[in-house]
Order: structure tokens, then C-alpha cells, then sequence
């Protein structure tokens, strides 16, 4: 039976057999002394004779040697090192104690007189039953002390030759077997009910160990081996609670998503396992280093001069990376863009530090990526201007605060104008103008980006209508979105329920998204097929800023390149930018897109733009941003042919 126990479960039984069994045999010791006496005692009282105390003094002897062998064993531990061995000389003691017993019957001539026989049965079927009740955990210690014993009582009593012998000695053999079974019985049920204890604590360590495992998952980021955000929101909050130094890294792996394009998924795992292994080697004990998820890093420091550590650390990062890593056989160059904000002494809102971390690390891209910024008064200003326009642009938007003006888009060689960029304006009663950028910003944050784009719209359909009243069937608009707000609901779906409601043609209305829709077609594959599908226009907005690839042009169906301010102020000077124009026309204008130069300020620029191949200029030099009445009438002076003479009319505040 306990061969079929597995190995950790049958070393468990084995130890709790040899405690319970060394438990009980103090006291069975004790009994067989006790027992032994008396019958020593009952056999000289009616034999005489001194040969039964020869025998008496054998066997205290032998029990006092057992039981100074019995302490040994308990105080050794052996127990707990090889059990199984203990059981062996425990039943091997047990058998030469019976075997000692067997003597009375066999060796003893008391016994072969029948006044004695009865009691002597008597007596030696009583030790054996009470051996078997103090060792129901092992019965083969039972049995190895009772077998010779009632075995050689058997024995004795057939050879006596008398047929009530025969009969006593059959009842005596069917007797040790009935107490054999009982001994058998009981070791099964000590053993079921060990078992029983012992799979219930196998499996309370099991639970506990899986509940160990499943806290580490759950506090630990699988790829990297490194905190994961639930952690860092746990130890981050505490540290923020605690009133001591605290400061916050926050980590960005520049153009992560060219690596993962250009090397593939398992180079950019690599890439950030590199950089977990930086950060885990860089911090000491009481900082954490975080994976929030994707290619973002914290790293929460506490204690005494955060500041400073903060900053050595973030400059230790990006020295260590100004060497290419060691990609799958490959150097590979890496950077990252750090954002840090620190809080001295005192407690301090989680949130609120976080935010802090993240305007650095927003300002850090914003300089250039792959520098490190600490978040600084002026960023506190921005910070507190942010939190502003999120408590009060849902009002704004309410009240039509919020108002769009038109630029007009010309033909640079003709002057002709073929359409408008719709930019929305919010004039804030004591922040001032406010750009566009953060007023989408705080819409996609605020979940209110559909409304802002039903309201420019609205406006937009509006100026087209104006227009079609001035016989200016032919021009088009375009307005701005951002695929930032592609998860949050369908500019398309919104700007066609907006143009049904106007009657206007959805083909004269062009959306501008920035070049990162193309980086992520998967993401942003869904709404650019609405916006084919709806008949709108597509354009590509500041297109040349971020991390291009002109092969890209070609995976998403575009009706328009605009190419950002930032390439064309002062092209006419400029050989690099001429280049990088004349690259994107050989590429764009043989596949049909339409090419705007966006901030064109000056006839040279102009002239040097035609001459590369692009048509069409948006910019101060044919108009500046105008209310709708404003760029109504501006059209109708230009289109009367008095355009070069006249000044754009001024922007209403």
C-alpha cells in the first residue's frame, strides 16, 4: 500500500508512523514490565522456583534497553532523516521482545501443567492485544512482537497432546488472527487518516506557493522581468505618502516603432530587455525600476537627494547608450527621452507627480528626443494652464467659445485659389489664444474630440455653403484630426452625419491626419477606409517632421501631401531642404498626390519651390487665417483680380 503513495507523501507517513509509534512505546514498555512481573509472580506463588525471575530480570533489562534506545531516537532527530530506518529497528526490537516472551511457554515447565495453562493464555493473548493497540501505526511492529509469542503459545499447547489443548490452541490461532487483522485494520485507517492530513497540507503549500507565484505575476512585468504598473502604482503611492524624497524617471525609448518595423517584434523585445537590464543594474537598493508597458520606463527613487540621483542616473542611461546595442548579432543605435520630476520632503499626490513626469517627458521629445528634461517652474505653468483648459473647454465647447478660421491654399504659378485649412481658435479671456494642439489634446483627454469635430464641421460645411452662394463651387476645404482620436469614435461617420445635415459634398471636404496614420495602418487602417468610402479627401498634414519613409506614400491611398513650415521657410537658401522637397516631388507626383508647401512667406521661397515641382503654397504670403465673413471676402477681392495689390484682410481677435 505505501509503495503506491508517492515519494514526498510516503517520507511524510513514514515520519508520523515513527512519531506515533515512539510516542506509544514508552508506555508499552512500561506494561510488558508490569505484566511480566505479575506473571513471574502468579508462577512462583504456585511452582516455587527462581528460574521464572531469571527470565523476569531478561526481560526489565531488555525493556530498559529499549527505552534508553527510545530517548535516543527522539533526541537524535533521527526520525526526521531516515524514518523508514527507525520503523526497521523498532519492528526488530519488537521481534526479539517476542521472541524473549516465546521462552515462557516453550522453555518454562510451569506452563505444561493445566492449572496454569488458562492463565498463562490468558495472560500472553492479553500483551499481545494490548502491543496491537499501542501500535495500530505500524502493524508489523505489532505483529513482530506478538507472532512468536502467540506462535510459540500454539505451539506448546498441540504438542501437549490433550484434545482440549487441540481445541484451546485452534481458538488461540484463530484469536492472534482476528488481532493481526484488527492490527492491519488499524494501520490502514492511520494511514488513510494521514494521508488525509497530509494531501491537506501539500495542498495548503500548494495554494500558498501558487498564491507566491501568482503575487509575482501579478507585480511583475513578463517580458522584462521588472515591476509592472500595478506594482509601480502600490510602492509609488507609498512613496508619495511616505513624506520623504521621492522622484520619478519616466522613460521613453525613441522611435520604437521604426525599430519594430525595421527589425521586427523580436529585435524591439530585445531592445527593451536590454534596457530593463540597464535600469536593474543602475539602481540601488530603495529605487525601483518599472515597465508601464510598451517602450515606457519608470524608475521611483526615495530617500535623500533624489534630485541629484535622478539626474546621475539619467545621464548614467543615456551615456551607457550612446554606444549601439547588441542586437540579435547586430549593433543597433537606441536612444531615449527622459522625463524627471522630483518632490523633495513632504507628502504628495501620486497623480500629481505623474503629471509632472510626464510634461518632462513630453518637453524632452519636444526638443528633440534623446535628452532628458526635469520638470521645472515653467513646465508647472504649462502644467497649470493644461489642467485649466481640461476644467473649462467643456463649457467652452457649450457655448461656442470656440470659433475656425480659413487660410486659403493657391497655385503659386496662377495665384488661383483651390481650397482652405479650417483651423480652429479659442481665444481664452485671460490665457490668451490657445493652439490648436492643446485644444485637442485636452478634447481626446476630456473624451470630447467627436463633439469638437462635429462643431468644426458644422463651421466648415457652413464656409462651404458661403462659398457655393459666391459661385466658388470648385474649392475645397480641409480639416485637421488627429488619429489620436481613432479609438475614441469616427471623425468620417461624424463629418458625414455633419455633411448630410449641410448638403454639401463630402468630395469637397479634405482631412488632413499627420503622417504618423501612415506608421500604423493596422490601427488607423479602419478609418482611412471610411474616409475613401465617404468620398472625403485625404491629405497628409506636416508631412517630413517625424520619422517618414517616402515607401510609405504608397501604402495608403492620399490625395495630398503637405509639406510642414518647417522644411520651407527659407528653402530658397537652404540646399538641404531643397533636396528633401525634390525627393518627396519625385516620388509624390507620379503617383498623383497633390503637393502643398505649408508657411510660405516669400516670393523666393515660391519661385524655389516651383521650380522643384510642387504647385501649390499655403501661407502668409496669399493669406492669413481668416474669420468666415473675413475669408469670404477675401476671396471675392482675389478672385476679382486685384489679389497682388491688396493686403489680406487682418485676423478678427
Amino acid at each position: 500500500m505505501q509503495t503506491a503513495i508517492p515519494e514526498c507523501k510516503a517520507a511524510a507517513l513514514a515520519k508520523a508512523q515513527a512519531a506515533s509509534s515512539l510516542q506509544n512505546i514508552s508506555l508499552t514498555l512500561f506494561a510488558n514490565v508490569a505484566i511480566a512481573t505479575s506473571l513471574a509472580l502468579l508462577l512462583y506463588l504456585r511452582e516455587g522456583g527462581t528460574l521464572i525471575f531469571g527470565w523476569l530480570g531478561a526481560a526489565i533489562v531488555f525493556a530498559a534497553f529499549r527505552a534508553g534506545w527510545v530517548s535516543y531516537l527522539k533526541a537524535s532527530g533521527r526520525i526526521e532523516r531516515d524514518a523508514q530506518r527507525v520503523l526497521r529497528n523498532l519492528t526488530i526490537m519488537a521481534f526479539a521482545s517476542g521472541v524473549l516472551w516465546a521462552i515462557v511457554p516453550i522453555a518454562l515447565p510451569a506452563f505444561s501443567r493445566a492449572h496454569n495453562v488458562n492463565d498463562v493464555v490468558f495472560i500472553m493473548a492479553g500483551t499481545t492485544t494490548g502491543a496491537i493497540i499501542q501500535s495500530l501505526a505500524y502493524s508489523p511492529m505489532a505483529i513482530a512482537f506478538g507472532a512468536p509469542l502467540m506462535g510459540a503459545t500454539v505451539l506448546r499447547m498441540l504438542i501437549s497432546g490433550s484434545d482440549v489443548d487441540y481445541v484451546v490452541a485452534a481458538d488461540v490461532a484463530f484469536l492472534t488472527f482476528m488481532l493481526f487483522r484488527a492490527s492491519r485494520l488499524g494501520e490502514r485507517n492511520f494511514i488513510a487518516s494521514q494521508n488525509t492530513a497530509i494531501e491537506a497540507t501539500v495542498l495548503a503549500e500548494s495554494v500558498a506557493e501558487a498564491n507566491h507565484a501568482l503575487e509575482r505575476l501579478v507585480r511583475t512585468d513578463s517580458l522584462t522581468g521588472l515591476a509592472n504598473r500595478s506594482h509601480f502604482r502600490t510602492v509609488a503611492a507609498a512613496a508619495c505618502r511616505s513624506g520623504r524624497g521621492v522622484a520619478f524617471l519616466l522613460i521613453d525609448v525613441d522611435n520604437f516603432k521604426t525599430i519594430n518595423d525595421a527589425r521586427g517584434h523580436d529585435a524591439g523585445d530585445r531592445v527593451i530587455q536590454a534596457i530593463a537590464a540597464l535600469l536593474q543594474s543602475a539602481c540601488r537598493g530603495e529605487d525601483l525600476p518599472v515597465r508601464l508597458g510598451g517602450d515606457e520606463f519608470v524608475v521611483v527613487m526615495q530617500g535623500d537627494d533624489v534630485a541629484s540621483r535622478s539626474v546621475a542616473l539619467a545621464e548614467w542611461l543615456m551615456a551607457a547608450l550612446a554606444q549601439p546595442l547588441a542586437i540579435a548579432g547586430q549593433l543597433l543605435p537606441v536612444s531615449c527621452s527622459i522625463g524627471i520630476a522630483t518632490h523633495a520632503e513632504g507628502p504628495i499626490d501620486l497623480e500629481e507627480l505623474s503629471a509632472r513626469a510626464d510634461v518632462a517627458l513630453y518637453r524632452a521629445k519636444d526638443d528633440g528626443r534623446a535628452c532628458m528634461r526635469v520638470f521645472d517652474a515653467k513646465m508647472q505653468s504649462e502644467l497649470t494652464l493644461q489642467r485649466r483648459l481640461d476644467a473649462e473647454l467643456p463649457a467652452a465647447l457649450a457655448r461656442r467659445e470656440l470659433h475656425v478660421e480659413f487660410q486659403p491654399q493657391v497655385a503659386m504659378a496662377t495665384q488661383e485659389v483651390i481650397g482652405f485649412e479650417a483651423l480652429l481658435r479659442w481665444k481664452h479671456p485671460s490665457a490668451g489664444l490657445i493652439p490648436p494642439p492643446d485644444i485637442v489634446s485636452a478634447a481626446i483627454r476630456l473624451r470630447l474630440s467627436g463633439q469638437l469635430t462635429e462643431f468644426v464641421g458644422e463651421r466648415v460645411c457652413a464656409f462651404l455653403r458661403a462659398l457655393d452662394r459666391k459661385k466658388a463651387h470648385g474649392i475645397r476645404v480641409s480639416i485637421n484630426v488627429s488619429p489620436r482620436e481613432f479609438p475614441l469614435h469616427s471623425p468620417a461617420q461624424t463629418l458625414k452625419t455633419v455633411s448630410e445635415r449641410y448638403g454639401v459634398d463630402p468630395h469637397r471636404i479634405e482631412i488632413e491626419v499627420t503622417e504618423e496614420a501612415m506608421f500604423d495602418p493596422r490601427r488607423c487602417a479602419d478609418e482611412l477606409k471610411l474616409i475613401d468610402q465617404y468620398g472625403f479627401g485625404l491629405a497628409i498634414d506636416d508631412f517630413g517632421v517625424g520619422h517618414s519613409s517616402i515607401a510609405n506614400l504608397m501604402a495608403v491611398e492620399i490625395d495630398t501631401i503637405k509639406i510642414d513650415r518647417s522644411f520651407i521657410h527659407g528653402i530658397a537658401a537652404n540646399r538641404r531642404d531643397q533636396q528633401l522637397v525634390a525627393a518627396i516631388t519625385a516620388v509624390a507626383l507620379p503617383l498623383g498626390h497633390r503637393m502643398i508647401a505649408e508657411g510660405v512667406e516669400s516670393e523666393q521661397d515660391a519661385e524655389c519651390l516651383r521650380m522643384l515641382g510642387c504647385s501649390y503654397g499655403q501661407g502668409w504670403l496669399y493669406g492669413k487665417p481668416m474669420k468666415e465673413d473675413d475669408a469670404i471676402a477675401w476671396l471675392v477681392q482675389h478672385r476679382s483680380g486685384a489679389a497682388a495689390a491688396v493686403e489680406p484682410l487682418p485676423r478678427s481677435a
